[in-house]
């Protein structure tokens, strides 16, 4: 894996730097859309914003969950010291979430692959209130959450696992104005 800055904080106060960072799915870069607006969003709101890329040397081999954490340690470590951090993290990369939860990081999971036990387990047990955004017809959202006491669940109706409507790209890109619209509420509301 490698990470890059994706933003600088707009700061001069170091001691209340923010970053985030950005963490792909296995098949969907930081350039996605729904990510690549994500860190455009953060970095204007004046974190500091490091994203992971994978390389071709990458495997996740039998530790999917600790190779999922790893890349998150080592971009929060490639990056300014921080009063706030938040990992926003889409579909294999939410696999993290055991790790976020020890570390007491927020998150914004974009499609968390909730079908895992680890995972599902996990957020079961939270007292965080991270944002957990999928699609209605994800199977890898299983239907949500919405009985879970900690977080924030937002299912988008007609979406699948990229959160677009298929063969509508105008409802897909209304419906991701909401997901940026409630991830923006979501990063405001943080305290430093």
């Amino acid at each position: 894996m490698e990470s890059f800055t994706w933003a600088k904080a707009l700061t001069d106060h170091p001691e209340k730097t923010r970053v985030a960072v950005l963490l792909p799915g296995s098949g969907y870069p930081v350039e996605g859309p729904l990510l690549f607006w994500v860190g455009e969003m953060l970095g204007s709101l004046g974190w500091h914003v490091q994203a992971v890329r994978w390389t071709p040397a990458d495997s996740p081999g039998s530790a999917p969950h600790e190779f999922a954490a790893n890349a998150a340690e080592r971009a929060f470590a490639a990056s300014p010291q921080a009063s706030q951090r938040l990992i926003v993290a889409k579909s294999f990369s939410t696999l993290c979430i055991p790790w976020a939860e020890e570390t007491l990081i927020p998150g914004i999971w974009l499609t968390p692959l909730l079908t895992d036990e680890r995972v599902r387990t996990t957020i079961g047990g939270s007292a965080k209130d991270d944002l957990f955004i999928g699609g209605s017809q994800d199977k890898l959202w299983d239907g949500g959450r919405t009985s879970e006491s900690a977080g924030t669940f937002l299912e988008v109706p007609g979406a699948d696992h990229a959160l677009q409507i298929p063969d509508d790209w105008r409802a897909s890109q209304q419906a991701q104005a909401e997901v940026f619209a409630r991830v923006e509420a979501f990063a405001m509301g943080l305290r430093t």
